[in-house]
């Protein structure tokens, strides 16, 4: 069949297709889209009118596919993503000495940074660009070449490499243990916790630790809250209290000696860390470099 404006729909028409039909919702559709629902309602109109069929079945104050409107969406949702993915990479070359970097706060400053400085010494003509956010499973892959970050399941990418599996311990300043050092181990729990507010989704706090050792919890006497996990670490590293450490996030830490182990027991989950590489990424050497480089460079 060749194309032509009579085999194909209009692509306004199909944008707004795919977007109540991802999220079953004209509204939703609608602000994903910023314009009215009034104008995402009439496009799909449109759209069932030139195919002949009724993509949508409308109902008092909300909508769902038809079998029709969902087969037809699983072709077109596809072919959208890589006009889409196109478009981008004919707007933004691709940069093959440059790869961008898409990293958690506590990620970047506790465990990338120390090992970025070491790769641009071995590849000092490839640039880095990193980018910082908590969220950095959220992030569109279009802003990154890869992402490292948290996930409690194996996250979807392009391509996926688990760096790492979670295990969580207690640790604390060397000065603060010893000034404790009269106290059992849970004494010890109850002095100060250093506790992170609002984590990740799936990042352990104290309750989820207590509980994942089938241990009763600890009240500590006192605590400080934290937005951050890296000042948490930082208040830890100054003796402010006991704090929950993620082993291969801390491993320089706990080697140069500025934070050590205060309970014997680690807690050991199915969670890790991921290294996520996009598509545009995947075509990049400096990238495949790079993500080799990191995973023998753990």
């Amino acid at each position: 069949m060749s194309l032509n404006s009579k085999t194909l729909p209009p692509l306004n028409a199909l944008v707004a297709f795919d977007a109540a039909a991802t999220s079953i919702s004209f509204t939703q559709a609608a602000a994903k889209l910023f314009v009215t629902q009034g104008a995402i309602s009439h496009q799909i109109r449109s759209l069932e009118e030139n195919l002949g069929i009724v993509l949508f079945d409308r109902q008092q104050r909300q909508v769902r596919l038809t079998a029709a409107g969902r087969e037809y969406h699983r072709h077109i949702a596809d072919a959208l993503y890589q006009i889409s993915m196109a478009t981008y990479a004919v707007k933004n070359p691709i940069q093959e000495t440059q790869i961008t970097i898409a990293a958690s706060h506590a990620v970047a400053s506790l465990w990338l940074m120390p090992r970025i400085a070491e790769y641009s010494r071995a590849y000092p003509d490839t640039d880095i660009r990193l980018l910082v956010t908590d969220n950095v499973l959220e992030v569109d892959t279009a802003d990154f070449d890869c992402c490292i970050g948290f996930s409690a399941a194996h996250p979807v990418s392009y391509h996926v490499d688990r760096l790492f599996s979670e295990r969580v311990f207690v640790v604390s300043s060397p000065d603060f243990l010893a000034q404790h050092s009269q106290l059992s181990p849970t004494q010890l729990l109850a002095t100060r916790q250093l506790v992170l507010e609002n984590p990740t989704v799936g990042w352990f706090n104290w309750p989820n630790w207590f509980e994942g050792l089938g241990m009763s919890p600890v009240v500590p006497q006192h605590k400080v809250t934290f937005s951050h996990y890296n000042m948490l670490i930082q208040a830890a590293q100054q003796g402010q209290g006991v704090a929950l450490a993620w082993d291969h996030l801390l491993t320089d830490y706990l080697t140069t000696g500025s934070l050590v182990k205060v309970f014997d027991k680690t807690l050991d989950t199915e969670a890790g860390f991921y290294l996520m590489t996009s598509l545009v990424g995947s075509k990049k050497q400096s990238l495949d470099e790079f993500r080799l480089w990191l995973i023998n460079n753990i």
